[in-house]
């Protein structure tokens, strides 16, 4: 469960004051990185009606966006890419494997769930490839444990 009685960073934007337990729990939890209504509901011990509403609200704030269908991310001191699809070369840099270990996907996804967690439709449109790929690639990185699913179909880098 979410600490829901302080925020857990800094936002200048909004008086903490004035926002409600729920939405302070949910942008601490947005602090830890993205999320899906269904993971903030389970988290927050709320409906997913009610965690997509909130998270509705936030956005209202302009602190809380939505990259993707279904994906919400905290939006602090971010300026928007004025591009709106990367391509998978694009993402290739600063892997921290070998090239001849993954392949331009599987350096993709890595890459992409280093900014942060994301869902498998993102990752695809982010790598322009099938959501089939992407799974099955995810299904491959999560055995061998550099990611993990932290909620139906929210994944993550495994922390070292």
């Amino acid at each position: 469960m979410v600490s829901v009685t302080r925020l857990s960073m800094d936002v200048s934007s909004v008086d903490e004051s004035d926002l409600t337990p729920a939405e302070t729990g949910i942008l601490n939890l947005l602090a830890e990185g993205r999320c899906t209504p269904a993971y903030v509901a389970s988290e927050m011990a709320v409906g997913a009606d009610t965690a997509r509403g909130t998270l509705d609200r936030l956005r209202e704030y302009e602190i809380v966006g939505k990259p993707y269908r279904g994906l919400y991310e905290l939006r602090l001191d971010r300026t928007d890419d004025s591009s709106k699809y990367r391509t998978t070369e694009t993402l290739l840099v600063d892997v921290p494997f070998e090239d001849d270990d993954f392949t331009p996907t599987e350096r993709g996804i890595l890459n992409l769930l280093a900014e942060g967690r994301a869902i498998p439709a993102y990752l695809a449109q982010e790598l322009d490839v099938t959501q089939e790929c992407v799974k099955t690639r995810l299904r491959d990185l999560t055995r061998l444990e550099l990611v993990r699913k932290r909620h139906r179909g929210l994944y993550e880098l495994v922390a070292e």
